[in-house]
């Protein structure tokens, strides 16, 4: 990894109780994710979606058939569940089951379960709150979400026509965007797939190489690729099917 100041050790992470080794633990959470480079446009965030953001870029960067009616789909429904009674979240009644969503929705929280595990092992930058799942993704609601997304809906309508959670919304949008195309990744809609989604090239000096179907990166440093039964490159191609 590579991190500012070089990589800290356990001890320094765990049990130095110095205001400044708060800042170094942050800055090896960021580098676990290759995420250093979006810092700044994170710590802007507020909580509790900075940890779906850097959850987000990385995954809009390593998996390259996810799109823009995604990502519309995993912001609103976590603006949206904010407001949402206990209630209200048991009674939703997707119109269908989408096996992608499905995937998608146990993608997020597999990374969520990651995010928690680096978090703890950097020495808790970020609160531990931050990352669980009913603070930030509901499974009935994501469908709901992507099921509208999937269909064309206006943002204005995932958000459910509250002013408020639109300008969240284009905030966190940007964040992750802004973010990706630092690593030559743009988010395009589904409709672009057929002109862009052909292979590219990563950035010079990047991890990147190309593939046939679009790009990934190698598997030098990446925990959850080529790990047997279950590894990210299977999981990869269940995606083209969908």
């Amino acid at each position: 990894m590579t991190v500012p100041g070089g990589t800290p050790s356990l001890k320094i992470l765990w049990l130095n109780q110095e205001p400044e080794i708060q800042i170094r633990r942050l800055d090896t959470l960021l580098a676990c994710f290759n995420l250093s480079s979006s810092r700044e446009e994170l710590q802007a965030v507020e909580s509790p979606f900075q940890a779906l953001c850097c959850l987000l870029i990385y995954l809009f960067v390593q998996v390259d058939t996810l799109c823009l009616e995604d990502l519309h789909a995993f912001i609103a429904q976590a603006l949206c569940l904010q407001g949402k009674s206990t209630s209200q979240l048991v009674n939703l009644q997707p119109d269908y089951i989408n096996p992608r969503a499905v995937q998608l929705g146990s993608l997020l929280v597999r990374g969520l379960t990651t995010l928690v595990l680096v978090n703890s092992a950097c020495g808790f930058p970020w609160k531990m709150s931050d990352f669980m799942p009913w603070n930030i993704f509901d499974g009935k609601l994501f469908h709901q979400k992507y099921l509208q997304s999937e269909k064309g809906y206006a943002v204005e309508v995932l958000l459910e026509q509250n002013r408020s959670r639109l300008t969240k919304f284009h905030n966190l949008k940007a964040v992750v965007c802004k973010a990706c195309m630092k690593e030559n990744r743009r988010i395009t809609g589904r409709a672009h797939w057929g002109s862009h989604h052909t292979g590219r090239w990563g950035r010079q000096g990047s991890s990147y190489h190309r593939t046939g179907s679009g790009y990934s990166r190698s598997s030098q440093g990446q925990p959850w690729r080529d790990q047997g039964p279950g590894s990210r490159q299977y999981e990869h191609d269940q995606w083209r099917r969908y």
